[in-house]
């Protein structure tokens, strides 16, 4: 398709025209800047290549990769019923306490101003009641002023009281002994996108991919990983895994040390994407949220098997046995290449001499904030005795094979 006219094209069009239809007037008369000729026809032009230019942005507006802004929100709106998640505030726990017993009972209420030392405002979000002779803490929850990912604030950080409260001690003191979660920009133009372009794909229900779609939309959000949990054979055992990572963890999940006890904090966000999945997961499945980043790790496992067992049952077990241990482990915790060495010693129809797990060859550590996660697509198993292949499936009826 031929690029649209720009002014240029406009003028020589209409000069050329001119020239065409009247011999007495030069061209010179027409491109010279300031003639009466050369006025009229470059603001003619001009108004054209007003309608031009909205012709371009009309058009753009129809296809979803050249959209912007709210062009884009009423398309995805329209085609998909999807809305740009807004900026959402940062929330979070503050513990306040005094030097010396309170001499009343008296309430924070909710809406009382805190701050931190850079100037970001935070309320509290409950009445809280402070009860006579108490020193604290008082854990109240509270939320950001403003909305935005530079409104997480790191522990330790909440640490002014900027409002004024009805029978307020001269000492009591506020802090956040956790980091506070959930705090975003307004998503972009690409993530709009990329969750449009993905509507279709998981617009069925219960799926993982609609699972993982359910929890993008959730305010504070990035990323989304679901994965099912399997019972010993390899079945699913009617419960699912989905890690979501929000901002604060993308930014702190790549270095050492990290806001602290940053998990315990991240529930909020965690129960905020569990509840918005009540219209998507399947009926009487258990979806357990955690907030984290995912690190995929492939194992590669060679059997020595009992005689007289099912090698192929024994093989879908020993597989299966990896991926519980290491699904199950938390954000933060490594993969203990003994502890899964014991959990294939508890295999019935192995028989593990240390050397089972060829692949990885020891420990995996895990920053704070990462978890560890595999699949049994991840997990390969060998014959150790090289008499009889492994099948890498699952075993879905439970049939005993044949040759096992």
């Amino acid at each position: 398709m031929p690029d649209l006219p720009t002014w240029d094209d406009l003028f020589r069009a209409a000069r050329d025209e001119i020239l065409l239809r009247n011999g007495r007037i030069s061209r010179d008369a027409v491109e010279r800047d300031g003639m009466d000729a050369n006025i009229l026809v470059a603001a003619a032009c001009a108004a054209g290549d007003e309608v031009v230019g909205q012709l371009a942005e009309l058009q753009a507006s129809l296809f979803l990769d050249s959209a912007t802004g709210q062009a884009l929100d009423r398309l995805v709106y329209d085609r998909y019923g999807l809305v740009r998640k807004s900026a959402a505030a940062s929330l979070g726990t503050v513990q306040f306490s005094t030097l010396v017993g309170a001499p009343a009972t008296f309430t924070i209420p909710s809406g009382t101003s805190l701050a931190t030392a850079d100037g970001r405002g935070f309320i509290t979000t409950q009445n809280a009641i402070y009860s006579a002779g108490s020193v604290g803490p008082l854990a109240v929850t509270v939320r950001s002023v403003l909305a935005g990912a530079d409104q997480n604030a790191k522990s330790g950080t909440i640490t002014s009281i900027t409002g004024v409260f009805p029978s307020q001690p001269a000492d009591i003191r506020v802090s956040n002994p956790y980091a506070t979660t959930g705090g975003d920009d307004s998503e972009t133009d690409v993530s709009l996108r990329e969750r449009a372009r993905r509507y279709f794909t998981t617009v069925r229900r219960g799926t993982l991919g609609a699972i993982e779609e359910a929890a993008l939309g959730v305010d504070g959000v990035r990323k989304a990983a679901a994965f099912e949990v399997i019972d010993a054979l390899g079945r699913p055992a009617r419960m699912v895994q989905l890690v979501v990572t929000d901002a604060f963890t993308e930014q702190f999940v790549d270095y050492d040390v990290v806001p602290a006890r940053y998990e315990v904090q991240s529930q909020y966000l965690a129960t905020g994407v569990f509840n918005a999945l009540a219209d998507v997961r399947p009926a009487g499945i258990y979806v357990q949220v955690q907030v984290g980043n995912v690190v995929l790790q492939a194992f590669q496992l060679s059997l020595t098997f009992s005689a007289g067992v099912d090698v192929q049952d024994a093989a879908l077990r020993a597989r299966a046995a990896i991926v519980n241990y290491v699904n199950g482990l938390a954000p933060g915790a490594p993969f203990v290449f003994d502890d899964a060495n014991a959990k294939l010693a508890a295999v019935s129809g192995l028989a593990t001499n240390g050397s089972t797990i060829i692949s990885p060859a020891g420990n995996v550590a895990a920053k704070p904030l990462q978890i560890i996660r595999t699949s049994l697509g991840l997990v390969a198993a060998l014959a150790a005795q090289n008499d009889q292949p492994l099948i890498t499936g699952t075993n879905p009826d439970a049939l005993t094979l044949a040759g096992g």
